[in-house]
């Protein structure tokens, strides 16, 4: 029976690795293709950088109102039923914005996309704490996360060709079918745990403790910083380079898909490491918190010396640098959180991902109101740096080995 059983529980490890990689992968193509069509959309719409980072804004906004609750509706109903309700929910979302043409409307299913994209983060985290073992949890993790930067890998080229070929709506269309393609691979391929799984339900009351916790609030706020600069690459990459060289989105395409590249190798390099130091110290400082720390400075460096490029190409190196060296420690964000929170894995990353949200809440339309001020983003850059070395500082304080034991 234990060998049945651990049968079972491998085969559903790999059909969780593979129905997130693929969720996150489009997922996240709906940034590639938002970020790739800032000017097309600017020009349907008679919008400003501000205007359209309001669009980015609102997106993050739907995504925060259901963080936390889908975190803890995954600890109390299962993965299964809230995820599918959340799939659903964007499916429709992205099929409207390819409809509309109101810029209301649009950012009205921007907010609907958001509540729907919400789930993903908690649902991934709380399947994985569900089926995969601890030593284990960061390699699953940043195999299912390749979906984030494998977007703009491959759709940075596909992409810039086919907005300036058949048209942004177009696209939208495409990705809402992709969609429903894995709502329906959801729906009859990934089960809940058995009962002799952490059971949730006893942990609807008290969740709130989770908010007081310091090793949470901290890696919190350091996944806070983690967006500014994956939310800086996912929205105003192209328009970076399009308002500050000139480029064309066919030769934008090509020019980015190195920092994607890199945070690919590293997150699983990273993963790896860290798991085989979970293995043999069992310490989750060691192991998950410090490579985090040492990973965001060197990612905060990286975006100073954008203040003073004077050609794209010295532009794309120092951006490569930074998003990868912030990607790196992607996945033991997620693995804190499982290490330490147990039953309450799901809530725990509905916190962290609010903070997530949040930062995509604040940061594109801030850029956006920098960028139309300033007239270029060299101040951009130098938020960015700063708020990301205060997450690191944050985790090196306050992020400890072991969890409060109210809210284990």
């Amino acid at each position: 029976m234990k060998k049945q059983a651990d049968v079972t529980s491998s085969t559903m490890a790999w059909t969780i690795v593979v129905l997130i990689f693929l969720m996150n992968l489009v997922n996240y193509i709906d940034r590639v293709v938002i970020s790739f069509a800032i000017e097309p959309i600017r020009r349907d719409f008679g919008i400003d950088n501000a205007q359209f980072g309001l669009a980015m804004t609102l997106f993050a906004a739907g995504a925060i109102v259901v963080n936390l609750i889908s975190g803890i509706l995954l600890d109390r109903f299962g993965v299964k039923i809230v995820w599918l309700i959340g799939l659903a929910i964007w499916t429709a979302a992205m099929f409207m914005l390819g409809m509309v043409e109101y810029w209301w409307l649009f950012l009205v299913f921007r907010i609907i996309l958001g509540l729907g994209e919400g789930v993903n983060f908690p649902a991934m985290n709380r399947a994985i704490s569900d089926w995969v073992p601890p030593h284990h949890s960061s390699k699953v993790a940043a195999v299912c996360l390749i979906g984030v930067p494998g977007a703009f890998l491959l759709g940075g080229p596909l992409f810039g060709f086919l907005i300036e070929s058949a048209g942004w709506r177009d696209t939208f269309m495409i990705l809402s079918g992709a969609s429903l393609a894995l709502l329906v691979a959801l729906f009859f391929l990934y089960r809940n745990p058995g009962k002799n799984r952490d059971d949730g339900k006893q942990d609807m009351t008290g969740w709130w403790k989770l908010l007081k916790n310091p090793t949470l609030l901290a890696t919190s706020w350091s996944f806070f910083a983690f967006g500014a600069i994956l939310y800086f690459g996912l929205t105003w990459i192209p328009g970076y380079f399009e308002q500050t060289f000139n480029l064309k989105l066919s030769e934008i395409g090509w020019f980015t898909t190195l920092p994607w590249g890199l945070a690919i190798i590293l997150m699983q390099l990273v993963a790896w490491w860290s798991d085989a130091l979970h293995r043999r110290t069992g310490n989750t400082r060691s192991s998950r918190v410090y490579f985090i720390i040492a990973f965001q400075l060197l990612a905060a460096a990286c975006f100073v010396p954008l203040i003073f490029v004077e050609t794209a190409t010295w532009a794309i190196a120092w951006l490569t640098l930074g998003i990868g060296c912030s990607m790196a420690p992607n996945a033991p964000y997620y693995s804190i959180l499982t290490d330490l929170f147990g039953s309450r894995s799901g809530a725990a990353t509905g916190v962290m991902v609010t903070f997530f949200s949040a930062s995509g809440f604040l940061l594109p339309v801030t850029i956006g109101l920098l960028t139309e001020q300033n007239g270029n983003f060299d101040s951009a850059f130098l938020l960015i740096a700063a708020i990301v070395g205060s997450g690191s500082l944050g985790m090196l304080l306050f992020a400890r080995q072991q969890s409060d034991p109210s809210t284990a």
